[in-house]
Formats: C-alpha cells, structure tokens, sequence
C-alpha cells in the first residue's frame, strides 16, 4: 500500500518542477510602461475689466489685483529665469504683464562703431521676450515650445498647424511700444514666419552692408527712437571721433498683421517690465483667436542679450494655460 503513495509524491514533485521551469516565462513577458503623466499646467487667469485700462509698465492697481503666476524659464538644468504673469481682458483686447530680472538692459544689437579702420560693428546684442500661443498644433499642447523645437529652428510637424508668437525685442522697436507679431508654421528647417505687413524696423546700412546708411540729427533727442525723422543721411565726408555709435536698425512704423500687438517697456533695477496689448480676436488666420470663458496653451522664451542662434541660447518655460474669465 506504500507504492502508490511513492508514486503520487514522485508526480507531484514532477509537476512541481516543471511549473517551476513554466514561471520565469510568464515573468519574461513584457509588460508595457505606464505612460508618466505630464504635469499640471499652471492657469493664468485673466479677470474681465470694467473698461480699457492705460498701457503702462508697472504693477499699478489693476495690476496689483490680477493674481500672479510664475513660470520658470529654463536652459537645461541651469539659468532659470522666473518669469511673473498676469493678465486682464476688456472684452475687446487682452493685456499680458511680463516682469523678470534681467541685470543689465541689453540694447547693442550689434551696433555700428567707428574705429580705427572705419566702420566695424560693436560686440553685444539685445534683450527679448516672446510670447506663443497654441493655434492649432498638438504638440505644442503637450511640450510648449519643445514640442515645436526641431533641428534647424522652429516648426510645426504638419501642414496647417500654427503657433502664434508676440516677439518683443528690446533694441528694435520695443522700447516704444512696437512688437513683432509672428507666428511657427511647418517646415522641413525653421518655421518661424513673420505675419502678413510691414515689421517695426529695417537694417540701417549702406547697399553694401559695410556702413550705416543714417546718422543721428544734431539736434536728436537720442534717447528716443532711431528712425526716418530723428536721422538724416551720412554724408560722404562724414568722419566721426573714434567711438561714435550708431544703432544698426532703424525703427518704422508696422503695419497689416504684423502690427497687431502694442507694448509698453521698461528696464529699472535690474528687471524688465513689458505690458502687452492686442484684440482677442484681429480676424487674422495667423492670430490666436481668445474668447471670454475659453482656455489657450502658451510658453514664454527669454533672451538675455543674444541674436539668432540654435535655441541653446535661450530660456524657455513648460506649456501654461491662459482662461480668459
């Protein structure tokens, strides 16, 4: 009567070894990764105003009670730049409060400067702020301005998604309430394209490119704008002392879509105040079209005294809401 119970132990422990084989398989296979979910975007909330307000750069009262929100604007794992927001509506246009510190105001842009040998361009460049709003690009929903960030430059990944971009550029026009209104589109390269119209400045320089076509009038007030009424044009025989400067753009008025966003700037104690203004809605196709109750993506990109270049040379933050109230 012991056989079978041998027998049945003998069994037993067979199964047993071969599910011990069996297990690792089923524990081999794989298993897809939880997607991480992306983090929450933080809101701007812009409160509806009672009227238009006027276009100033400072934390007034209307200011003071539209809550802030901060944004940190990154370049790697180094130079943040804390970016504080707020934002109010009319009903008719939107007003945007940007304010970061920034220790030196950076208005060179290469200016033109008389040396030894003539005319040579200066070392320095100029302080930006661009602004982008989500128009129909998925991408830019999910990542900002990564999203949109390719190898070559800035674009969108299909034909007909849009981003719209306020570019505000402290040695071309932003200082006196201009703004250049563009926008990202798809490309193979850089997609960054100007809106329809006329930009706020042109190159000062002769057909050559080797000197600056105007100079400052005598009597100029040259802390105000460098354009066609403060200027005249250089004479051949002009030779100024040695470290004369002159602007290397010469600012004019913007017109057609390109013209849609005003400003107000100022550089005080080591910090940059911009306001900026435009219609919730300019009826143009490559403008963001904002509306009371409704809710756009947007990403901010700060500049600190650089020109065009590969995107490194910027600080950018993560994708935010804006709800217009």
């Amino acid at each position: 009567m012991k056989k079978p119970v041998l027998v049945a132990t003998f069994a037993g422990a067979v199964g047993a070894l071969l599910l011990g084989f069996a297990a690792p398989a089923s524990t081999q296979e794989a298993k897809p990764e939880a997607k991480p979910e992306a983090p929450a975007k933080a809101v701007l909330k812009a409160a509806k105003l009672d009227a238009a307000i006027e276009l100033k750069a400072e934390l007034n009262d209307t200011w003071q009670k539209a809550a802030p929100v901060t944004l940190t604007a990154r370049k790697g794992k180094t130079s943040d730049v804390e970016v504080e927001l707020r934002a109010a509506h009319d009903g008719t246009h939107l007003y945007l409060y940007a304010r970061w510190a920034d220790a030196t105001q950076s208005l060179t842009k290469k200016a033109w400067l008389w040396g030894d040998n003539g005319w040579e361009k200066a070392k320095g460049d100029e302080d930006r702020i661009s602004i982008a709003f989500n128009i129909s690009a998925p991408a830019f929903d999910e990542k900002g301005c990564g999203g949109i960030c390719h190898k070559e430059g800035m674009a969108t990944a299909k034909e007909g998604e849009l981003v719209d971009a306020w570019h505000w550029k402290a040695a071309r026009g932003g200082l006196f309430g201009l703004v250049d209104d563009q926008h990202f589109a798809f490309s193979e390269d850089d997609g960054r394209e100007d809106d329809d119209g006329d930009g706020a400045s042109k190159k000062n320089e002769t057909a050559d490119g080797k000197a600056p076509a105007r100079r400052w009038k005598d009597d100029a007030d040259k802390n105000g704008p460098f354009n066609e009424s403060t200027t005249l044009e250089i004479a051949a025989d002009f030779k100024p002392e040695k470290g004369y400067t002159l602007p290397s753009n010469i600012l004019k008025t913007p017109s057609g879509s390109r013209a849609d966003v005003t400003c107000a700037a100022v550089h005080k104690d080591g910090v940059w105040t911009v306001v900026f203004k435009r219609k919730l809605d300019t009826g143009n196709n490559d403008d963001a079209r904002l509306e009371a109750g409704k809710s756009v993506t947007f990403a901010v990109a700060v500049f600190d005294d650089c020109g065009e270049g590969d995107g490194k040379q910027h600080t950018k933050t993560m994708p935010a809401t804006l709800k217009l109230e």
